[in-house]
Order: structure tokens, then C-alpha cells, then sequence
């Protein structure tokens, strides 16, 4: 009697245990969002998880969160449900669900559902912990349509102990984006991990690699997605999550705009099962309708049969999708696939194509193993072709191609261009421009042409002028064609030629320029018979036309210009060409070199800088670097000593001088001085060359010490009072006009390189921050954008040394603040003068800089009938808006009632901060 009891309860306590066992379910899943209307914000939420067919629980009844408030129950909301058998004791359940956002923003969808299956090892508890996953979609316009990732391999492989365990989710952007991978740690709820989480590789668990090295790693490659665990030790159930992160280029950089994450299941075995391998062809780079046809093979080392599939983009994308045979089978190790892929121009982008390849074995006992590799296919635009290139007037030319192949998918045509040919082939798989090309125009691909007039300035004559065109494709999956074939054409000489910017002499006052120009070669003579004369205009800068003078004129082609500040200040000239008093055409503009210093510890780096319409990077002519010989014994003639030849096409306009020259180090307490000539052509053969031009002089010393005297700031704009005098109430872009004068007074150092202005937005005593750089000709500088008229400001300068000095005076400027309410109000619902509000009309009544309002109303006997505070409303409105009803919502009558209140404003000045309200309202009828 005993013993039958003792098995009735032992079989009891095995039901009970059975029964728990099998109500738990929940092995691994995943959200994808995919976006159903470009014209709502609706989406398809698509639900997926992996259970274990030993349970009797139907998966659906968990919560699933909209990230928008909006939450509802997959099993009573879902609109379409699947239940697919993948084997291994897993069966994969889909829920789709759809829902429409109210507007934009980014949006974090959840899932949670009871109850993981039991007896999963790295973590506590699993029968009685949630499931739990999540995916962030963010809707933006000027992002564009977005759809989250879409994974396409599920994650129902096991794994053998001390074999190399890998899983890849197969993953791809419907949209192009960017993918990268990283580690999580499941959760059980938002923010919350699974109780005592443990990584499988960590010593609890695993031992050794598969090759017998140590330490055992889990890794996820963050580009491929491959999930590497070498290798487990012990045979078990482990879960482990990872997040699948979305990246698109908006504007140069690189925004993250949406995840998914995995939480999956791997369950480990004792076998003596070895893993299959793959062989895959090498990455492949082709052009846009090329068809890829290779074979993938792969073999097991048990002689097991294998099956080979395969996964990502091309197999999933709707237009022209690849395809591979045989499917889904098993062969005879080794086995083949034969991979097909029509490529066509919408395939074009920027990132490669990722085909994941996974081979399975079928041993005779055990579990199947697996391997996954990744193949890279890269597809790239054609070349656009090149017709024809022809002179207009003005000195334009005329570029002409054939219609892109790709038109129907690529976006632009940039147009580049250089001086003088280079005529280089692409590498393979190059895209795209090299260096050494200035993008002058793009155009839609519906226009064949593009005429370049070098920005209404007209092309340098003499010059020749090589173009190549380059396709560019749409966002976000962008992409370039391989560069056009080259195209050039010389300008002609029509007009005089500028030859020489020469600085001769460097000082504040009595600086010297030398100018020569050419006369205009292949003019017209029976249109234009001359005789000629030359107007020279001079203006201040590399370009434009600030300052500019008439500074002679002349039948010479020679000229000496004196009096100028070459020591500080930058020229460029331009000749007018004249027929009997009559402008015919002018010259380009070509200006002086500027050489400035950077000093470094015991150097002193040279660059210099000039725009000219002639070629100065030509590998023939190198540049030349002066320095003073320091001397006392030298001669005038042969102060300086030439101690470079710049190679520019190689090393740029620049020179870093510590000595090596002659192998004397430069001293700390020696003032060198330095000029460099420059040398270049134009492509007329009638012109002498090299074309020499000097840059001004410049004297530095390494490791200078001595700090500039700081500047004296002043603010030049209009006060607040006045500049709001014509700004509607709600004006929230304000302006501050600053100048500034330096100080080479005393032992400051007086060789200049930066202005650096400073601001805070919170008083002399708050943070100030860099907000602009100035060069050190620039003495104003107008701050737009501003969201108040508050600030304080002080300047810096900054030395050739790149010491600042001390900081300037601080100049602050404040709000002007202004809040005013009427005394009386008719609520009778005419819509005139309905509600009891602060003024905002005229301009100069209106509420300025007001944080917030606190308002009490009582009627005649002291009885509460409003309370407003605008700092606890949702809406933070500081106009009150009083309908004349009390608290209960009832019509008050006509007559006098009483306030009292507190209007704080934002302003500098704490005195100010606070405004007191008292006075009376009538309500009139």
C-alpha cells in the first residue's frame, strides 16, 4: 500500500513537471517594420517567433507595443498568421499587424510574451522569464522612406560541443542602407536583461577552441553578421541577442536610423559530427547588366550529404532576383550549386551585395551542423560616353555625351574638369573621380549638355581644359558609374594673358607688385585691327572685386604697381582690353602669392596660397623656398638662400622647414625670413616658361613665446528695444553685429594668423564657448540665428605660433523684456476681444522673453474664479487666454474682478527676472 502511493505521487510530481515543461515555448525572435504607403505613415508590423513544437502553447498572446502609447495583443489584432514546421523541434510563427503613426518621430516597437522555454543555462529561471524583443523605426522626411531590416535566415541550428558554432541572420535593407551588428543581452522587458545573464563563452560553459586553443570566444563580426562561438564545452540550451543596426548617409555622415534585434536560441550536443565546408568563387565587381553565373560547391568530411542555400539581397530584391539550383536538397558530398544573377541598373550602390551561403549536413545520428560565409558582389554604373567638347563666346565651352544607359536609375551627372590632361584608365572596380578635379556642374540624366562658363567668369585663356563625366545614384543607395573616357580643349588667347603677379617689395605702405600680361594672340584682327590699350584694375583678396580701383592705363604690357600694403594684404588684378577707348574684353583676374608661417617646435612650416588662371602645378617647374642666411658678413645680394624645390603635384603648396637643407637645426632665438617663387605655364607654345611669381616676406621664429596683445571688442548692432521694433510677437532670430580693433602696442607680437571670438549665453560668469574664427584682416562679425538677444562675448588673437593671447573685454547684451494684459474683456462670443490675454498687437506691446505667467482672479468678495499658471501647463502659453468663466465652467457676470500674479522673464539681469502683476479686469457684456 506504501509503495503504490509513493508511484502515484512520484508519477504526479513527473505530470506537474511535464506540464511546466511543456506550457514554456518561446525559443528565439524578432520585429521588421516595412513601410505600406508613401503617402501615410502606415506600417506592417511583422512578428516572428521560434518555438518549441514539445509545447502545447499556442504562440500570440503577447503585448505588442507601438512606441507611439498605442499597445495591443498579437493573437486578437493580428491581420494574417503563419505557422511554418522547420524542423529540429522548431516551428516558425509569423504575425503581421498593421498600424499608422500619427506623424513623425522615431518609434521603438516591443514585444513581450510569457514564457521562454526551461532549462536554458546562462540565465536564471528561464521558464518563469518573459521573452522579450524590440525594433526602432524612425520616421523622418527628410530622411526619406524607411523600412527596417528583413532577416532571411532563422535561427534553427544546433551546434556540437567543441565545434565551432556559427550563425548569421542573413540580414538586408529593403531600403540600401547600411548594416552593422553588435552584441545585447536578452531581455525579459524594455531595459531590463534576463536575470543573471552569462556568456556562453565564458569559463562556466566553455573550455577550450575548436582547435584546442585558448580562451573560447563568442564574437558577432559588426559587417558581416557572423556569429562565431569557439567553441562551447557543454551540451545545453543557451539564448543570446543581438541587434542589427541601420545606417544612412544623410548629408555626409553617417545617422543611425533604426535596429532590430535577435534573441535566439542555440542548443548544443554531444556528437562526433564534423562540420561541413563551402568553397566559394571570389568576390565579384561587374558592371550593371552583366550576368554572374558561377558554381558554389561544398563537401563534408564525414562524407554526410550536404545541402547548400542561399540567402540575402539578391535572392529577396523584386526586380531581377537571382536564383540558384538545385533548392533546398540534399546531394551526395561534395555537392553544387549553380548561382544565376541577371544584374540590371537598378541594382547599382554603393555597398556590396552580401550572398550568405549556409551548407548543412545530414549525418546519420546527432545534430546537423552547419557553416556560413559570406560572398561580396559589388555592381557599379557604366561609363558615361563622351561626344563633344566646343568654345562658345564668352570663353564657355559646350560639353556634349550620349544618353546614360543607366538614365532610368541613376540620378546626376556630375561634370569635373581639370587643368591639362590626365589621362588615366580606372582601375577595376574604381568608381567615381580621382583627385586633382573641381566638380563644376551636375545636371538631371535628361540633359545631354552642359555649358561651362567658369561661373559666369569665363575659362582662363590659354588654358586647356580636360572634362570626364561620372553618374551618380540616388540615396539611400547611392553608388557611381565608372568615370567617362577624358575630353580637353584649349581656350583661345583673344584677350590678354595675365603673366605675372610678382611681389617685389614687402612692406605696410610701400609694398611693390610687378604685373605683365600678353597681347591678346588670336583676336580677331578684322573685327578688332587695334591698336589696343590696357586698363589695369586692382582689387584686395584672392578674388572679387572688394576695394577695387583703376590703377593705369596703357599701351605697355608691363606694369610696376607701388604704395600697397603687401605686408598684410592680398591683391589680384585684371586687364581690361580697350580699342579706341571701347571695352572690348577683359583678362581673368590673377592674384599676388601669400606665404604664411605655421611654427612648430623647432620648424617652421611654409604654405602658401594665390588663384591664378594659369597652371602652377606642373611636375617640370618646381616651386622655390628662400630663407635669410642669417649671416652678418652676407651681402645684399645673396641675403637669402635658396633652400627648396617644391615638387607641388606631390607635396602641395607647402614646406616644412627644420633644417634639413644643410643639417643645422633652426634655432628658437633666430628670426628667420623667407620668400617662395612660384612656377608655372599656360598651354600656349608663343609664351616664355616657367612663369615666376614671388610671394610677399615673412619673418617667424620657432617656438615664439610671446603672446599677441589682446583685442579691444566692441558690439555694433542696434539695442534690443530697437531691433524688435518691427518683429512680430513670435521672433526668434536675432543678430549681433560685433567689431573689434588689435593692439600692437608694448612687446605683443604683432604677426597675426586668427581672430577667435567667444560666446556664452548666460552672463560673464556663465561657459564660453568658440563660435568663429577670423582671419587676421577681418575686424566685424555679424552672429545670425539667434534664439534670444542675450549673449556676452569676448575676442582672442592668435599669433603665428598659435599662441592666444589674454582675453579681451567682455561685452554683454541683454533681453528686453515686456508683458502686458488689459483691463477689460467682452466674452459675449462675438470673436472680438472674447478672452482675457496678454497684448500682442502693436509690435511694441507685444510679450517678449517671458518664460512663463502665474495669474490668481477673484471677484469682488475675494472668491477664487481663474488660476493660470503657464510653467505647470502642457502648453506652456503665456497668453493666458481667460474666457471669463470660473473654475466650474460657468459664465461669470459683468463687472469688476481683481488680479494678482508673477511674470518671469529671461534676462541676464537677476533684478529683472521677476515682474509682479496687480490690478483689476472688467468684464464688459
Amino acid at each position: 500500500m506504501k509503495f503504490s502511493n509513493l508511484l502515484l505521487l512520484t508519477c504526479g510530481f513527473l505530470f506537474l513537471s511535464l506540464t511546466n515543461s511543456f506550457a514554456t515555448h518561446i525559443r528565439a525572435g524578432e520585429i521588421t517594420a516595412e513601410r505600406v504607403s508613401i503617402q501615410t505613415l502606415t506600417y506592417r508590423i511583422t512578428v516572428v517567433g521560434y518555438t518549441d513544437t514539445r509545447s502545447s502553447v499556442i504562440f500570440g498572446p503577447g503585448e505588442v507595443n507601438f512606441g507611439d502609447g498605442r499597445e495591443v495583443q498579437l493573437n486578437t489584432e493580428a491581420d494574417f498568421t503563419l505557422v511554418e514546421s522547420l524542423g529540429n523541434q522548431i516551428e516558425k510563427n509569423t504575425f503581421v499587424v498593421t498600424h499608422t503613426y500619427q506623424g513623425p518621430g522615431a518609434y521603438t516597437i516591443r514585444f513581450r510574451e510569457f514564457n521562454r522555454n526551461d532549462l536554458t543555462l546562462n540565465m536564471d529561471n528561464s521558464v518563469d522569464t518573459p521573452f522579450y524583443v524590440e525594433t526602432k523605426i524612425v520616421i523622418d522626411p527628410f530622411i526619406g522612406i524607411n523600412n527596417s531590416p528583413v532577416l532571411t535566415i532563422p535561427p534553427v541550428d544546433n551546434g556540437a560541443v567543441n565545434k565551432r558554432y556559427i550563425h548569421n541572420p542573413g540580414a538586408y535593407d529593403p531600403d540600401g542602407d547600411s548594416l552593422a551588428y553588435s552584441m545585447d543581452i536578452p531581455k525579459q522587458q524594455f531595459q531590463r536583461p534576463v536575470n543573471n545573464y552569462r556568456d556562453p563563452s565564458s569559463s562556466e560553459f566553455s573550455f577550450n577552441r575548436e582547435d584546442g586553443g585558448v580562451p573560447p570566444f563568442l564574437t558577432l563580426d559588426p559587417l558581416t553578421g557572423d556569429l562565431i562561438w569557439d567553441a562551447p564545452g557543454l551540451a545545453g540550451q543557451y539564448n543570446v541577442a543581438f541587434r542589427i543596426r541601420e545606417f544612412r548617409k544623410i548629408a555626409g555622415e553617417w545617422i543611425e536610423i533604426g535596429y532590430v534585434v535577435r534573441d535566439m536560441q542555440i542548443i548544443i550536443e554531444n556528437s562526433n559530427n564534423n562540420r561541413p565546408e563551402l568553397i566559394l568563387p571570389p568576390d565579384l565587381c561587374v558592371v550593371a547588366g552583366t550576368k554572374i553565373e558561377e558554381i558554389i560547391q561544398g563537401s563534408d568530411p564525414d562524407g554526410d550529404p550536404v545541402k547548400i542555400e542561399v540567402f540575402g539581397d539578391p535572392v529577396e530584391i523584386s526586380s531581377s532576383p537571382a536564383d540558384y539550383q538545385p533548392k533546398s536538397i540534399f546531394q551526395s558530398s561534395p555537392g553544387i550549386i549553380n548561382f544565376e544573377w541577371q544584374t540590371i541598373c537598378s541594382h547599382v550602390r554603393e555597398r556590396e551585395y552580401q550572398v550568405r551561403i549556409r551548407i548543412t549536413d545530414q549525418p546519420r545520428s546527432g545534430p546537423a551542423l552547419v557553416d556560413i560565409k559570406t560572398w561580396n558582389i559589388k555592381i557599379i554604373g557604366p561609363p558615361p560616353v563622351l561626344e563633344d567638347v566646343e568654345q562658345q563666346q564668352g570663353r564657355s565651352v559646350n560639353l556634349q555625351w550620349q544618353p546614360y544607359s543607366c538614365s532610368g536609375s541613376a540620378q546626376s551627372m556630375q561634370i569635373w574638369r581639370r587643368l591639362n590632361s590626365d589621362p588615366y584608365e580606372p582601375d577595376s572596380c574604381e568608381t567615381g573621380i580621382r583627385s586633382g578635379y573641381e566638380l563644376v556642374g551636375t545636371t538631371d540624366m535628361d540633359t545631354f549638355n552642359f555649358i561651362d562658363n567658369n561661373q559666369s567668369e569665363g575659362l582662363a585663356p590659354g588654358n586647356t581644359y580636360c572634362y570626364r563625366l561620372v553618374a551618380a545614384f540616388p540615396q539611400p543607395r547611392a553608388g557611381e558609374s565608372i568615370v567617362s573616357e577624358e575630353i580637353c580643349i584649349t581656350i583661345d588667347v583673344d584677350v590678354p594673358l595675365i603673366t605675372n603677379v610678382s611681389v617685389e617689395a614687402t612692406g605696410e605702405t610701400d609694398g611693390e607688385i610687378f604685373i605683365k600680361w600678353t597681347p591678346p594672340y588670336d583676336i580677331d584682327r578684322v573685327q578688332f585691327p587695334g591698336p589696343f590699350t590696357y586698363e589695369l584694375l586692382r582689387s584686395t583678396g584672392f578674388t572679387g572685386n572688394q576695394n577695387r580701383v583703376s590703377v593705369f592705363s596703357t599701351t605697355d604690357t608691363t606694369f610696376t604697381d607701388t604704395g600697397l600694403n603687401t605686408e598684410n594684404l592680398v591683391y589680384n588684378y585684371k586687364v581690361i582690353l580697350k580699342e579706341n577707348n571701347t571695352t572690348i574684353d577683359s583678362s581673368s583676374s590673377a592674384s599676388s602669392v601669400r606665404l604664411e608661417p605655421i611654427i612648430i617646435n623647432e620648424a617652421i612650416e611654409l604654405n602658401w596660397e594665390f588663384v591664378v588662371p594659369w597652371n602652377n602645378s606642373v611636375s617640370e617647374f618646381k616651386h622655390e623656398v628662400y630663407r635669410n642666411r642669417n649671416d652678418p658678413n652676407a651681402q645684399d645680394a645673396d641675403i637669402f638662400e635658396l633652400i627648396a624645390e617644391v615638387d607641388v603635384t606631390t607635396a602641395g603648396f607647402s614646406y616644412f622647414d627644420d633644417g634639413r637643407h644643410n643639417g643645422v637645426s633652426l634655432k628658437k632665438d633666430i628670426e628667420y625670413c623667407y620668400f617662395v617663387i612660384t612656377k608655372g605655364s599656360y598651354n600656349v607654345d608663343l609664351i616664355e616658361y616657367p612663369l615666376e611669381n614671388k610671394s610677399q616676406l615673412i619673418c617667424a621664429r620657432p617656438d615664439d613665446d610671446r603672446l599677441p596683445c589682446p583685442p579691444v571688442l566692441t558690439f555694433e548692432g542696434p539695442d534690443c528695444v530697437e531691433f524688435l521694433s518691427d518683429k512680430s510677437c513670435g521672433f526668434n532670430s536675432f543678430v549681433h553685429e560685433l567689431g573689434w580693433d588689435p593692439d600692437f602696442s608694448g612687446v605683443c607680437d604683432d604677426e597675426l594668423s586668427a581672430f577667435q571670438l567667444y560666446f556664452s549665453p548666460d552672463g560673464e560668469e556663465g561657459v564660453f564657448n568658440l563660435i568663429g574664427t577670423y582671419s587676421p584682416f577681418e575686424r566685424n562679425a555679424i552672429i545670425t540665428d539667434l534664439q534670444t538677444y542675450r549673449g556676452c562675448y569676448y575676442i582672442t588673437a592668435v599669433d603665428r605660433s598659435g599662441n592666444e593671447s589674454e582675453r579681451s573685454n567682455i561685452v554683454c547684451v541683454d533681453n528686453c523684456p515686456n508683458y502686458e494684459i488689459p483691463n477689460a474683456f467682452t466674452p459675449n462670443g462675438d470673436g472680438v476681444n472674447d478672452t482675457f490675454m496678454a497684448f500682442d498687437n502693436p509690435f511694441a506691446r507685444c510679450p517678449r522673453f517671458v518664460l512663463g505667467v502665474e495669474i490668481f482672479i477673484v471677484n469682488r468678495w475675494g472668491v477664487e474664479v481663474f488660476r493660470y499658471n503657464s510653467l505647470s501647463s502642457s502648453e506652456n502659453d503665456i497668453y493666458i487666454r481667460w474666457d471669463g468663466r470660473d473654475k466650474n465652467g460657468n459664465q461669470l457676470p459683468a463687472g469688476t474682478y481683481f488680479y494678482s500674479g508673477t511674470v518671469r522673464f529671461d534676462i541676464l539681469d537677476p533684478a529683472l527676472q521677476e515682474k509682479k502683476l496687480k490690478g483689476t479686469i472688467q468684464i464688459l457684456e
